[in-house]
């Protein structure tokens, strides 16, 4: 039905184009109101919506939530409007009274039963304090030139004092104790020999050690340069060694691939030969075949000369011997025609007999032959 209706509204067949502001203004349109038989399905995808929360799922949560929420959310506080008095200066009915009075009993029952509210701390309310205040910054008076100067110069003078000090403490010291110092000194003179002799041993091995050395380092010379030598020679002999390996690997490996090259080079040559010999008798074998086709065509072109000759020889002598003929036939015609008007009777009995023994007995004589045979 919905295709026969589409039809009938575009029986010209012509195509027309959206009209977005008519689709946007009408309510019932594709755009607001989308059908599912074109593709378009509302509730698709609508789980993602879905509220999964602890709160609202399970009995403890809803009691947190609700033990989170004010009282005005679950006691709701709506007061009804006051009835107009319907009478007249302010006059006020009794049942309005009455309701007015039940109004007032019940708003303070529920005030004496409701319990104390519990201040509750704010939660997001953070003391800030306040931070000490710094102490007053202590102050120095300053010196006058004059008494800057009498320091430095009492401190200096201090100086020399404690330095002339310890210079007397130390010549007192030594005064104390010349007589050690002058043992010591007397000592040290009758070790001076000692310390000569030591002083020549140490020489002496100095000496030998020196020369040790030198020995030592001379070997040292000799066997380096001993050992470059070798090492030198050896060197050479191990690269020369290495080399003429690498040369006869070299040589070698040029030996196997000239050899490899030969074979190669042999079996293309083969296969040349091969190919060239294929060649030469498939050329010998289309020469031998155009040499029988040029002379199929040469007999075939001689045959059908011989036969326009012999067919134009034939042609001529027929039309010759024809033309002979016809002058023989008029000719015996004339004598025959000639003979008939002079001949008798008994001469056309003798023709007549003449021409059946002619015809008739050599056909009974072949018989007879045929059947004595």
């Amino acid at each position: 039905v919905r295709k026969l209706k589409e039809k009938r509204r575009t029986v010209e067949g012509k195509l027309e184009r959206r009209e977005i502001v008519k689709d946007y203004s009408t309510f019932d349109s594709q755009t607001y109101a989308p059908m599912s038989r074109v593709g378009v399905f509302l509730d698709r995808g609508s789980e993602q919506y879905n509220v999964k929360s602890y709160h609202l799922n399970t009995y403890q949560g809803l009691l947190e939530l609700e033990a989170s929420l004010p009282d005005f959310v679950t006691q709701p506080r709506i007061q009804a409007p006051k009835p107009k008095s319907s009478g007249k200066r302010g006059f006020v009915k009794r049942s309005q009274r009455r309701q007015r009075e039940l109004e007032e009993v019940a708003n303070a029952i529920e005030l004496a039963k409701k319990p104390l509210e519990i201040q509750k701390p704010l939660r997001f309310l953070v003391k800030v304090e306040k931070p000490i205040p710094r102490p007053p910054t202590p102050s120095v008076e300053v010196p006058s030139q004059f008494e800057e100067e009498e320091e430095l110069a009492i401190i200096f003078l201090q100086k020399v004092v404690r330095g002339r000090a310890i210079q007397n403490m130390m010549f007192e010291g030594k005064e104390k104790r010349l007589e050690l110092i002058q043992e010591l000194r007397s000592t040290h003179a009758l070790q001076e020999a000692g310390q000569l002799e030591k002083k020549n041993k140490r020489q002496a091995v100095l000496s030998l050690q020196r020369q040790r050395r030198l020995d030592t380092n001379k070997n040292s010379f000799v066997e380096e340069a001993l050992a470059q030598m070798e090492g030198s020679t050896l060197a050479d002999m191990f690269d020369f060694l290495s080399k003429e390996l690498i040369r006869i690997q070299e040589e070698r490996r040029i030996h196997a691939f000239a050899m490899l090259a030969e074979r190669q080079r042999r079996i293309r040559e083969a296969k040349e030969s091969g190919r060239r010999q294929l060649e030469e008798r498939r050329r010998r074998e289309e020469d031998e075949i155009f040499k029988q086709v040029v002379k199929v065509h040469q007999s075939t072109v001689d045959t059908y000369l011989e036969d326009i000759i012999m067919g134009a020889i034939d042609k001529t002598a027929e039309e010759q011997a024809r033309k002979e003929i016809q002058e023989q036939a008029e000719k015996i015609n004339q004598v025959a025609y000639d003979m008939e008007k002079t001949r008798t009777k008994l001469q056309s009995e003798e023709i007549v007999a003449e021409l059946v023994s002619s015809f008739l007995l050599p056909e009974v004589q072949k018989i007879t032959m045929r059947e004595n045979g």
